[in-house]
Order: C-alpha cells, then structure tokens, then sequence
C-alpha cells in the first residue's frame, strides 16, 4: 500500500530564492568546528566536520601550530579524524580508513605516521600513561547476532539476550564487550589487558591512568528494575610485561598458535580488580590529574524524587571516598583540565552562557576565566586553554586564553573562526520571572534587523537538559527572522543554566515545564506587540515535546516537532535510553500515573492547524512509531498533519542534506501559514 497526499487546494510557496533559504543553505554547506580534540606543546587539533556533495559529513582533524608573534596558523589535515591525544613528539590520531579503524602515531610536523593499533568497532578512550612512553586504549568490536547459550535459535538471524538493557540499537547492530589495550607509542609491543570483571558489571569505555601503576575504566551496572549506576574499575597494570608484536588487530583471534603465526596481540592477565560504586553520585567523564587524583563529573542517581544535581568530583587512587566539589550559585560543573597539582578546570553554565572556572582545591574557590562567548568545548594544556566558543548569533571560533588572572589575559590568541552569512537581525537575552515557576527563566528573542516583524517563531531546544548557550548548525533562528519574523529561544525549567528552577519542571513536564514554556512565550510576544500576530511553535525531542504539549496553550498557526516522544510510557519502554527515563520518572509499571499525567494525547491543537512532523527511521531513542501514531491521530481529528521519515537518521536529525530539505518544507509553511493578518482573516478562537 503507498501513502497518498490528502487532496488539498493550498497552494504551497517554494522559497528556493528567498534570503531566508539562502541563509539556510549556508548552515548546511559551511564546515563546522566541532570540539578541540587536542592541546599540546606543538599545537593544537581541531575537529572539523564538514559537509559533502552527497549531503553527508566529513570528519577533519585539523592542526594549527603558534608562530613566534603569537598568532597561529593552520598546518597539516587529517581526513577522516575524529579524536587525538597529544603525546611526547605528536598525536595519537583515530581515524577511519577502508571501513577500520585506525589508531596512528602522527609527529606534530605532519610527517608521516605509524599505526598503533586497528579495529573495525570504534575506539573509545584514548588515556596517555603517565610515563609517557604507553598509551591505554578501549575499543569495542560489532558483532554479528547473539547467540543463544543453548543454541535454540541457531539459523536464524534472530538477536538474543536477557536482562532488562536489551535495546533496539543492539539488535540492529550488537556490539562486542569493550576491551582494554596497552600499547607502546613506538609502535614495537602491544597487548590487551583483561581484567577480571565482577559479576553483574560491564565497561564503560572510558579509561584514565591514576598512578602509573593504577588504570580506572569506567564500569556501569544495569539493574533489573531498569536504573543504571556507573562508577569504576581500579586495574592494576605491569608497566614493563611487554609482547612484541608485528601487526595489530584489535579483534585478532587470541589463541596461541594465532599469536605465534600472524604476531597479533597477546593477552595478559592482570589479576583482580577494585570497583567503587558511590551511593552519592554516578561517576563518568574521566580527567586524570597529577598526585593520584581523577577528577570526573558526578550526577545524583535517584534517590526519593528529589531533582538531580551534578558535581565535579575527586577520586583518589586508593579509592577511599568520592570528594565532592560545591560551585557557587548551584552551578552544575564539569571537570575538564587541570592547571597544575591543585587547580581544577571546569565548565559550568549560567544563564545565557557556559563559562571557564578554575577551581582552587586549596581555598575552595572559584575563578571564572573570561572567554569570548559561551564555551563548547575546551583542552587544558601548560597554564593554558585552547576553548571553543559560541553564542546563538556568533558561529564557533577558536581561542588561546591564559588560565592565571592579569590585565590583558583575554581576548588573548585568536586561532580560527567559522564563516557564517551577515545576521539579518539582532539577539536579546531576556530573564524571565513567571509565577508557580522556582527561580529565573529566561528566552532570547531574535529580531529582524528592519522593519517590524509580522509572526512569531518559538523554538524550544531538545534534552530537556539543554539551553540556548550555543550556536546552532540545526535549529538556527536566523533564516526564520530573514523572512521578517521575530524568533523566541525559550530556556523553560530543566534548562542548564537555571539550577533553582530545576524543581520546577523535574517529574512535571506538562504542569511544570509546559506550563512555564507558554507563559514564557507570551510574556515576550506581549512585550513586542505581537500577541494578535500567526505563531508557529517549533522543537526537536523534547522541544517538540514542548511544541506540541504548549500548542493548547497558545494555539499557534502552525506546528513543527521532530522525534518528539508524547506517550511516555511507550517511550520509557521503549527507548535505548529507558534508563534514563526510569531516573526521573520511576518504574513504568509502579508510577503509571504519573507517566500517563505528563504524556500527551494526541490532541493538542485545533481542527484546521497545520502540523508538520519528521523523525528518523534508525531512532533509538524515541521510537518513530510515537510520529507515526500522533500523525495518524491528528490527520482523524482533521488537523492539517504532513510526516516525513528520513530512513538514514538517528535521533537527531543531522545530515545535512537531509537538514537542507528540511528548512525546504518548514521555510515553504512558514512562507504559507504565517503571512500578516487582517482583521477579518484572525482566528476566531481566542488566543
């Protein structure tokens, strides 16, 4: 049976030479600087995403080396780079090449390299022992489907486990248990190291050395009521057993007689190992530092209700206790760097922004280092911070700042910035204050530049745990105020950045969050005059969560939501991610109601409304069959309901050819259902 398009009299506009599309069609062709992937004492490497001809993306390592007068410029390029650790004369590089992956020592002056160690899963850390000499790698290998232990499914292609963490995205692609290599930077000896691993634990795939005889692994634990928790592994390792080797293959066959013919890595047991699992905080994101510590990021796990917080945390390598690290103003940090034996580097956001602070573990105090605009990304190196930054109307740029306060310490080295169009408007931060809602709030407005705008577009971000701190290649609002609209970032409860109204909107998505998104909405549109002018809400995940649930609310003319999860039950259920769900909300079963009091019924907007609505086929996260469902719903209702599946994207919707198309469709409705108003052509529903 094929889909057929409901009959229809609209005549739809094609903005293909609009300023609008124009704008747009450069998001999608400009290369976007993604994160620094490494700081070192020959430079730096940047990861540069850029897109193709084929509407794909092109991962680019790219390195910029400083001149003698303090400005830099870019050296050599490694295609298909996607990250690096600086090392003692270069960088360990991860690349793909011939469908493996490669993992190669590159010198810092480009020269040619040598490969460590291959793959064909993915890598996942890459840790530099403190000796300098080795480096700790995990990789994980794709499988073929499982098997089950009787062999009752033999012949089949069926994918079998038990156990509550199965996941959809397994059974599409299983993947082997990560596994742990030692490896010589010379390139001579390799071997993989096997802990032994207690009952009812996995690895992570994160890794950092404490001491040079001590090697944390992240580890997780997937309980069968469906929570998860992760802390570590402490591994002991003999620095100085070694295995020569000839050639190295991640997932070589590791029987004797293979070693001895083809020379592949040996293993070598390294004994028991010592786990910590904290009743206080979960434990992921590994920044090893001098004197035995590892810093990490700590979140709360569930615990009676109550909202989570994150902390920057301390782990020694005995394992004693987890130190936390208390920010002022509730600021949820993240270690990233350390500057020396006791000053900690971190981000945090608040408010409009992600800043640079460095914590002084002696006084417990912080100190924020002035940066450009709102911090994506950063690497710590020798009293300095190689940071990427960005602002909803700045596109990323490259900085080298000092870490030590002084006149003249920023806007200190400027290494490279993304191109980007002329704006056609201009950006306000406005606080927000709303009634039933725990602490500020706040939206950015984006006006057109001329001229006073005719509709209003809302954007509301996905996560919930996100904010409009950053440049956006996906969600932009400036082709929308290119064709003469104002554009509302809204930053309701759970956005990062507003840590008290976090008990707002944690297990209150409809009457905490959903409710303060619309009154958030009108404030502004009532400030600007435009409470009487068309209205699209728009968002991705949970923003289109947020888009669909606030429609009842302000009953918008027209409605974009993409892989926006409704029914939260299912979602739960369902979602690679169930986890997560589980950590706010509670078991499915035992807290149904409160599940079913901020889902969503299919019903949100009125008959006649225009609702476009996308997702991508391969989501783990929130099933497509949630867009499918609501699109059938609402096209009973006689809503004006249009779906698109994209068959090759995830969650997000990322590639930009399929990003292309899309402000195709959404900029052609806009142009349609948001044209100015007179009196007699105003709805006569009340606003």
């Amino acid at each position: 049976m094929t889909p057929t398009a409901p009959p229809t009299t609209r005549t739809t506009t094609r903005p293909d030479q609009s300023p609008a599309l124009a704008l747009a069609e450069a998001h999608c062709t400009e290369p976007r600087p993604t994160q620094v992937a490494a700081h070192g004492d020959d430079g730096l490497l940047l990861r540069v995403d850029v897109p193709t001809r084929h509407g794909a993306e092109h991962p680019h390592l790219v390195h910029y080396r400083r001149r003698p007068d303090g400005t830099w410029e870019a050296g050599w390029t490694l295609p298909w780079g996607t990250q690096a650790l600086p090392v003692p004369g270069g960088y360990v590089c991860v690349r793909r090449a011939d469908g493996r992956t490669l993992v190669e020592l590159r010198p810092a002056d480009g020269g040619p390299g040598h490969l460590l160690l291959t793959t064909p899963g993915h890598v996942g850390a890459l840790a530099l022992h403190p000796g300098g000499g080795h480096i700790a790698v995990t990789t994980s290998t794709f499988g073929g489907p499982g098997e089950h232990p009787e062999g009752l499914l033999s012949g089949s292609d069926a994918v079998w486990a038990e156990g509550s963490d199965m996941t959809l995205s397994y059974a599409k692609q299983p993947q082997g248990e990560w596994q742990v290599h030692l490896v010589r930077l010379d390139g001579t000896q390799a071997r993989r190291l096997t802990p032994r691993i207690p009952a009812g634990l996995a690895l992570s795939g994160e890794a950092a050395w404490a001491t040079p005889a001590t090697l944390f692994l992240g580890a997780l634990r997937h309980h069968r009521h469906g929570v998860r928790n992760f802390g570590l592994l402490s591994l002991t390792v003999d620095i100085d057993h070694t295995v020569d080797i000839d050639h190295k293959d991640a997932d070589a066959d590791q029987d004797a007689d293979a070693d001895a013919d083809a020379g592949q890595d040996a293993d070598a047991d390294e004994g028991a190992t010592r786990e910590l699992f904290s009743d206080t905080v979960d434990l992921c994101y590994p920044v090893p530092g001098p004197g035995g510590q590892v810093a990490y990021l700590g979140t709360t796990p569930r615990h009676d209700n109550a909202p989570i917080t994150q902390y920057a945390c301390l782990v020694g390598e005995h394992l004693d206790q987890v130190v936390l690290l208390s920010a002022e103003r509730g600021l949820w940090q993240r270690p990233i760097g350390w500057d020396g034996p006791r000053r900690l580097v971190c981000t945090a956001e608040s408010g409009p922004r992600r800043g640079l602070y460095v914590h002084d573990l002696d006084d417990a105090t912080w100190q924020p280092v002035p940066t450009r605009a709102s911090v994506m990304n950063a690497r710590v190196h020798d009293g300095r911070a190689a940071v990427l930054t960005s602002a909803p109307d700045t596109p990323p740029a490259l900085d080298v700042t000092g870490l030590h306060p002084g006149p003249g310490q920023f806007p200190g080295e400027h290494v490279v910035s993304a191109e980007a169009p002329p704006r056609p408007g201009r950006l306000h931060y406005r606080p927000q204050r709303i009634p039933g809602t725990d602490g500020d709030v706040a939206s950015w407005v984006c006006l057109p530049e001329h001229g006073r705008p005719h509709a209003t577009v809302v954007l509301y971000h996905g996560g919930p745990f996100q904010s409009w701190d950053e440049w956006s290649w996906r969600w932009n609002p400036w082709p929308f105020v290119a064709c003469g609209l104002a554009v509302v970032l809204v930053e309701p409860p759970l956005s990062l950045g507003y840590p008290d109204a976090v008990r707002t909107g944690w297990r209150q998505w409809r009457g905490g969050i959903a409710a303060s998104a619309a009154a958030q909405v009108e404030a502004v549109r009532a400030a600007e005059g435009l409470l009487d002018s068309p209205l699209a809400l728009m968002g991705g995940s949970f923003g289109g969560y947020l888009a669909l649930s606030t429609a009842d609310l302000l009953n918008p003319d027209l409605v974009v939501a993409h892989a926006a999860p409704l029914d939260l039950t299912q979602v739960a259920e369902g979602s690679d991610v169930g986890w997560q769900w589980i950590r706010e909300f509670g078991d499915p079963t035992e807290w149904r109601p409160l599940y079913q009091i901020n889902s969503l019924a299919p019903r949100p907007v009125r008959p006649g409304t225009r609702v476009l609505l996308s997702h991508g086929l391969q989501d783990g996260l929130v099933p497509p069959t949630e867009t499918l469902r609501t699109h059938r719903a609402l096209a009973r209702q006689g809503v004006r309901s249009e779906v698109a599946f994209f068959r090759s994207e995830a969650h997000p919707l990322s590639r930009p050819g399929n990003i292309r198309a899309w402000y195709r469709w959404v900029l052609s409705a806009v142009v349609d259902e948001l044209a100015p108003r007179t009196a007699d052509t105003r709805p006569e529903e009340p606003r």
